[in-house]
């Protein structure tokens, strides 16, 4: 289980692809992240449900539903797949912002670089997760154009 209590900077087990350990995250997603694993990201990002429910691809109802279960509910393998992956672009925004309360405005302001629209609304395909962070590498490192 997740330490939700940890600091500012430290990685959750959704993250442990920083450290190299891509046969644990592969592991996790094939076995399902654990719906309150993933509702914790939502809550400690502050991502309005609805956005989460679409970057999950599941209807909001359904994402209402997964968390109000009485057993302890598991995403299915794509679910959990777009939630690494989108774990992932969080962490690179932190770590580019080095704050996650910046990050999250970053995440939910248009961005010119991608057609005006704010990066949280690419995160429900692996080509817009790839593209947002891509201009997330590109702020990393000071390339604007």
């Amino acid at each position: 289980m997740v330490d939700y209590a940890r600091e500012e900077g430290q990685m959750s087990e959704l993250e442990t692809h920083e450290r190299g350990d891509f046969n644990a995250v592969v592991a996790r997603v094939r076995a399902g992240v654990p719906v309150s694993e993933a509702a914790e990201v939502m809550r400690s990002w502050s991502i309005p449900i609805g956005e989460f429910a679409v970057v999950l691809g599941v209807s909001e109802d359904e994402w209402r539903q997964a968390q109000v279960a009485r057993a302890e509910r598991v995403l299915s393998p794509v679910e959990s797949d777009r939630l690494v992956r989108v774990t992932q672009v969080l962490e690179h925004a932190r770590a580019v912002f080095d704050s996650e309360q910046e990050a999250a405005a970053w995440l939910a302001m248009p961005n010119p670089s991608l057609s005006g629209t704010s990066p949280m609304a690419w995160l429900d395909t692996d080509a817009g997760v790839h593209c947002v962070d891509d201009v997330l590498t590109r702020l990393e490192f000071g390339v604007y154009a």
